[in-house]
């Protein structure tokens, strides 16, 4: 009796546990928090530091950072086009997830963590404490709304179709949100830790569609009122049949003036003081916006409620304010940096030689995420034929490129992506460099008394001048390159309709593997256009995207680069280095450490001038 007594006891306490988290799931209140992680675990885990091994002495607040940008930043909401200025973006704003040291997205930053129920299902937990720049909260309800807000056609977000695999979002509680996917998505979290990852006030967005939409509103509404008083006085003046006609017209124009009210009124509360995002950004980051000029320069101020200075108990960042000054000639720029009026800037590779041994300014060279190459026309045309392609790859010394365009600072590349990504194949050596089996090639191709193609560069410096190299080259082996020099729009048209045989290619920002590998080599992709169509090649990529495990995606895309390197689809040269210059007084840039962890270092680890002045 006692033991049936102690079972209905516990089967009772069952029934009422599940009845409260039933009632709890329907009345939306929060699951039992999570113990929250530490900013000490949370670095642990990242490897990151701030103690001595990264910087000898303690940081300064104080000062005015001047940098320069070739571009004005465009506009301020990261999801319309264009923006020319991502650096300068990401002052202001930050990415639910950033990238890891192999640029995989695995750094929870606006999240707390995410878990994947099945391969169409994602639950992700918010960070709690956050505050946008215009003093709201960093919720669910504002995260749900932001990506339903770009889903929407009518408010034009360039990055709309990057969530075409989005089902819906649902609100699980203030700090949960659910993902529900229409199939298995692998490039939702670089989607994510990307441009759409970026983190909008809810109540700024909702003011700048209330804005749109009074200026919508604006101009029928004054339409109907001009209809109504002249409907007025056609019901004034109008006698017998007429005068119901006219009652009736003025009905009519009446109501549909009167939605237009109602309409107009629903924005009225939203558009008092509102501002339009593309002009004054609204996000979570370390910077506000202070003043800008468009085209001549953009005036950052310090956000004193930055979350992560909160989070790790540091008075970040430890600049009071930044100005990005609008300076298009890099030789310009240099000499701004030389005479003091900007403390940081990024250099090409022909003036290295000139900052390098600059006592009074510090340089650092880092292996960049992009890759420079040309692409050929697998189509048609004489390289459709794989001899071809591989007469003119064999034909190109890459050591003597990477030495004469870049000044040596490049690595020889070997397919798609760098060297140091999560998806590069370790196993692929570069084509070598054999003008002796470029010319057996040609020969057995039938082209032994030579081979005239057509192709087209950019008219960049750094393009025009490897266009001289390569032509050189390729007239050894008896190849003549007609190549022409074509702003973007121009080798815009001749990509699309095909019109070259070797031209321009290569790709920058190489994060996620699926935007080059079906950019370039899917039917699909945006700068395909039939040149290629290998069907292994597309097989992998479709079986790459719907793979959301890490380990088994690498090894998708490790065959990809092998099936594209053994066909020769594109000429592979570097993977090129970026160089930052320092004035001498800018303090915290652990080189070492950046490298090691990249985005994770960047946004924790903030510059200062010593002593706090400039």
């Amino acid at each position: 009796m006692n033991k049936n007594k102690k079972g209905l006891r516990i089967i009772a306490g069952l029934i009422f546990l599940i009845s409260l988290t039933a009632l709890t799931s329907a009345v939306g209140l929060a699951a039992p928090a999570e113990k929250p992680v530490t900013s000490k675990e949370w670095a642990e885990k990242l490897g990151l530091d701030w103690g001595p091994k990264y910087w000898p002495t303690k940081p300064v607040r104080g000062g005015i950072f001047n940098t320069a940008a070739p571009l004005y930043i465009g506009l301020m909401n990261p999801n319309h086009w264009p923006v020319n200025d991502w650096v300068s973006m990401g002052y202001f704003y930050e990415r639910l997830i950033i990238t890891d040291g192999k640029y995989r997205p695995t750094v929870p930053w606006l999240v707390v963590s995410w878990k994947y129920l099945d391969d169409v299902t994602v639950v992700m937990k918010l960070r709690q404490g956050i505050q946008f720049h215009d003093g709201t909260i960093f919720n669910a309800e504002g995260l749900k709304y932001q990506m339903d807000w770009v889903r929407d056609p009518k408010n034009g977000a360039w990055n709309r179709a990057f969530l075409e695999p989005l089902d819906s979002i649902e609100v699980i509680d203030p700090y949960t949100v659910k993902w529900h996917f229409k199939r298995p998505w692998a490039t939702f979290l670089a989607v994510v830790a990307g441009a759409t990852g970026n983190a909008i006030s809810a109540k700024a967005l909702k003011a700048d569609v209330a804005l749109r939409d009074s200026k919508r509103l604006a101009g029928p509404m004054e339409r109907e009122k001009k209809n109504v008083a002249e409907a007025e006085k056609e019901a004034a003046a109008a006698t017998g049949d007429a005068a119901e006609k006219a009652k009736a017209k003025l009905e009519m124009v009446r109501k549909k003036l009167t939605t237009l009210e109602e309409e107009y009124k629903k924005t009225a509360a939203l558009v008092d003081g509102a501002k339009e995002l593309d002009n004054n950004p609204v996000g979570t980051g370390q910077y506000m916006l202070d003043e800008a000029s468009p085209g001549n320069y953009l005036k950052l101020k310090r956000n004193p409620n930055w979350w992560f200075a909160k989070f790790t108990g540091r008075d970040m960042p430890y600049f009071d304010g930044i100005k990005v000054s609008v300076i298009p000639d890099p030789s310009v720029r240099l000499a701004n940096l030389r005479a003091g009026k900007l403390q940081s800037m990024n250099v090409e590779p022909s003036m290295y030689p000139m900052i390098k041994k600059d006592p009074n300014l510090k340089h650092y060279v880092s292996p960049a995420p992009h890759q420079v190459g040309l692409r050929f026309n697998l189509k048609e045309g004489p390289c459709k034929d794989i001899r071809v392609r591989r007469a003119i790859s064999h034909a190109l010394d890459r050591k003597a490129l990477i030495a004469g365009v870049t000044f040596g600072l490049g690595r020889p590349a070997t397919s798609i992506f760098p060297i140091d990504h999560w998806s590069h194949n370790p196993n692929l050596k570069p084509v070598s460099y054999d003008p002796s089996l470029s010319r057996k090639l040609l020969a057995q191709a039938g082209y032994k008394n030579g081979l005239p193609i057509k192709g087209y560069m950019l008219n960049t410096d750094i393009s025009i001048t490897l266009a001289e190299a390569i032509k050189n080259m390729l007239t050894k082996v008896g190849i003549t390159w007609n190549v022409e020099i074509l702003d973007s729009a121009a080798s815009s048209q001749k990509m699309r309709k095909l019109d070259y045989d070797f031209a321009q290619g290569g790709w920058n920002w190489i994060h996620d593997p699926d935007l080059i590998a079906t950019g370039l080599y899917h039917p699909d992709g945006g700068f395909n256009f039939g040149r290629s169509h290998n069907e292994k090649a597309i097989t992998l990529i479709e079986d790459g995207r719907k793979e959301v495990g890490f380990d088994k995606r690498a090894k998708i895309y490790m065959e990809l680069e092998k099936v594209i390197y053994d066909n020769y689809e594109d000429a592979f040269l570097w993977y090129p280095m970026s160089i930052t210059v320092h004035q001498k007084n800018v303090q915290g840039w652990n080189h070492e450490m950046y490298l090691k962890n990249r985005e994770a270092h960047y946004y924790t680890h903030p510059l200062w001038f010593k002593g706090g002045k400039p």
